[in-house]
């Protein structure tokens, strides 16, 4: 077997990020074979250790020197590692959810966003490793949740007026909190769009008064969306405990509804 295997990512698709090479026993002096659209990445206890570019590599202590450096005792050559394979692709999602802007008015969205992986180390660390997902579907469910996460604590620092009013402003804005959140894991946030964004009727109707001359503005709003809640409040006891929690929470953020999130299309 010695020098005889080969490793590498037959068959990869055009929507897969991420694959994990089945055998984790390895030989030193097999071949490694890395394709024009991809990193692999050396993974041992948790941790990214050396990511090799495209081309054909053979597999040894020289090669892969940090692996090397851990590994004390190679019987037979024979070591145990996980190679991963990171697609440098640019790949699509869907996101779409349901939060609160700043003065606690309901707020509905959904688009489409752009992003590919940025370093491979990172992404097999914070991915792979810390959140153990080595598969597509599981990554595109973990980003899928993380955008909108943090989209939703993005726009709650906004009025429904700066919304609606300045979605061009406000769509920039998140893109660039974004680009920073995505950028901590690995990647590259390209672009954003948003197909959607929606509020309740009565505050459309309340928006509307606003914008065209109504008195009170943003305080008006609050106040109105406060005493709403706080007629909940009186009418269920469960709703009274989420309204509560709403209410006092930072920023007025609201929890990810996930029934209101469009699967990734990538």
């Amino acid at each position: 077997m010695f020098g005889r295997e080969v490793v590498e990512w037959k068959n990869a698709g055009k929507e897969d990020i991420v694959y994990k090479y089945p055998d984790e026993r390895l030989n030193w002096g097999s071949t490694l074979i890395v394709k024009e659209n991809q990193w692999a990445v050396f993974f041992r206890d948790g941790k990214a250790y050396d990511t090799f570019q495209a081309g054909r590599h053979v597999i040894s202590t020289a090669d892969v020197p940090l692996l090397g450096g851990i590994i004390k005792a190679v019987a037979g050559n024979v070591f145990q590692a996980n190679v991963i394979f990171v697609s440098r692709a640019q790949f699509d999602g869907k996101f779409g959810g349901q939060g609160q802007t700043q003065e606690l008015a309901p707020l509905k969205f959904n688009g489409q966003y752009w992003f590919k992986v940025e370093d491979p180390q990172i992404f097999v660390n914070e991915i792979c490793g810390n959140q153990a997902l080595f598969t597509t579907t599981a990554v595109n469910d973990y980003l899928r949740g993380y955008f909108n996460e943090n989209l939703i604590d993005t726009l709650s620092g906004y009025t429904l007026r700066q919304v609606y009013g300045k979605l061009d402003e406000t769509s920039l804005a998140a893109k660039t909190k974004l680009r920073k959140d995505f950028s901590r894991i690995g990647l590259e946030l390209v672009d954003l769009k948003f197909n959607k964004i929606d509020t309740d009727e009565k505050y459309r109707e309340r928006l509307f008064f606003m914008q065209t001359g109504g008195v009170g503005g943003a305080g008006v709003l609050e106040s109105e969306t406060r005493r709403g809640m706080a007629e909940s409040i009186g009418k269920s006891p469960g709703a009274g405990i989420g309204a509560g929690m709403m209410m006092m929470a930072p920023g007025g953020m609201a929890p990810f509804f996930s029934g209101f999130v469009n699967g990734p299309s990538a």
